[in-house]
């Protein structure tokens, strides 16, 4: 016959406190996929009755609010509209999207920031050297 010196509550003891773990990370995951999941819209409904975007009133939180595509293509416009006051006639592809990329983690983290604020601060951070 075969012994051991493990005691069954203490494994059965380990499996419970595992149990836990997993649920309160399944629980914590499911609150944050919940909150990330809200209703995404179109750009075109932050739009005046003619259609116009007024881009230096847009909030972080309607940017983050749109389809990705959408947030995409304002970022590349936006990008634009930076390089252009600088007399800038060249981009930098894989610099635009990952600028695009951090103003959008930006504004996901700033709601009550504007985008042209969240274009601002990573304007500064490349003009500075950190990226």
């Amino acid at each position: 016959m075969l012994t051991s010196n493990i005691n069954s509550t203490n494994v059965f003891g380990a499996f419970r406190r595992a149990d836990w773990r997993v649920a309160l990370v399944a629980a914590a995951t499911l609150c944050a996929s919940a909150a990330a999941s809200q209703a995404q819209v179109d750009l075109k409904t932050y739009s005046d009755e003619k259609g116009y975007l007024n881009i230096k009133t847009l909030t972080c939180a309607q940017l983050a609010n749109t389809y990705q595509e959408d947030a995409d293509f304002l970022g590349v416009w936006y990008s634009g509209w930076f390089n252009g006051h600088l007399k800038r006639h060249s981009i930098n592809v894989a610099r635009t999207k990952e600028g695009i990329h951090e103003v959008i983690v930006y504004c996901k983290a700033n709601p009550d920031k504007k985008v042209v604020e969240a274009v601002d601060a990573f304007a500064k951070k490349v003009q500075a050297g950190g990226q």
